[in-house]
């Protein structure tokens, strides 16, 4: 077993055909998860790309239905807890990262839910390096499509305009995201991280077990939680603003390219692209 979410399980399988190993996510067997796996299947064939996690297809036989995908090392996540990155590794990381949001929002998807454990390593061992893939589609949409609603991904990786309510929003919350990864790599910690069991955080996780019905506490006392750490992380987002982040870090290239990812204002917030060109980079 690899891990296991709210969608589905995820255990190491064999390819028939080449005998390489693979990722198999069994769904959950329940109607509320159909339109999840057909979006999230048909996204990630749209979006092939170096830097996206590569979608092998869907299978079904009598233990259930799975998703097949190219079996990568672990998550950004696993790797941030256990060793501090260099420099050099964080630069490699956070162009392979902007690379993959630049080619999905290229094809007018967003992904709505950027963060640590949503990005995926291997180590490349001939050439040093991590090779680093986008993955957990189950919530991104088509930007041609109006939002469904502004509770998407985990709280502590929330744009500012989705935790203020916004009802339109685009590309921006995933530069939000990327920008709160390149600070916990930078900074060693989540900048908005607040004490919290992590479920509650994560609104994916929290509207199937509303589906479900499989929350002992009430879905009001859940709601309540995310309410006080909503309002907590938009006072720690104020804080961010007003303190010089220099203090933490030596290279004023990433500082400025930090500061234009986590603007506040998402008119004012660097795309992708930009962000890519930034000096950093160079």
């Amino acid at each position: 077993l690899l891990g296991a979410g709210p969608d589905g399980e995820v255990r190491v399988g064999f390819h028939r055909k080449t005998g390489d190993k693979v990722a198999m996510k069994k769904i959950y067997e329940h109607e509320c998860l159909y339109d999840a796996i057909i979006n999230e299947s048909e996204i990630l064939e749209e979006v092939a790309h170096d830097n996206v996690v590569n979608f092998l297809g869907l299978t079904c036989n009598n233990q259930g239905t799975f998703m097949v995908m190219e079996l990568m090392d672990g998550s950004l996540s696993d790797v941030i807890s256990s060793r501090k990155l260099g420099e050099h590794d964080i630069r490699a990381v956070m162009r392979q990262i902007l690379e993959g949001l630049a080619w999905i929002h290229a094809h007018g998807i967003v992904h709505q839910d950027v963060k640590t454990s949503n990005v995926l390593v291997k180590r490349d061992g001939e050439k040093n390096k991590f090779v680093v893939k986008l993955a957990d589609f189950a919530t991104a949409r088509r930007l041609r499509t109006r939002p469904w609603s502004n509770k998407v991904g985990t709280l502590t990786f929330n744009a500012p305009e989705l935790l203020k309510g916004a009802t339109s929003f685009g590309t921006a919350i995933d530069v939000w995201g990327a920008g709160c990864i390149f600070a916990e790599m930078l900074l060693g910690s989540d900048p908005f991280d607040v004490p919290d069991d992590g479920d509650s955080l994560n609104y994916f996780v929290a509207d199937f077990a509303k589906k479900l019905d499989i929350d002992g506490c009430g879905m009001g006392y859940q709601d309540r939680r995310r309410e006080r750490a909503r309002e907590r992380i938009l006072e720690k987002m104020v804080w961010w603003k007003a303190e010089d982040v220099r203090s933490g870090m030596k290279d004023p290239d990433a500082v400025e390219l930090l500061k234009r990812m986590l603007a506040i204002d998402p008119a004012r917030r660097i795309s992708v692209q930009n962000a890519l060109k930034m000096p950093y980079f160079q």
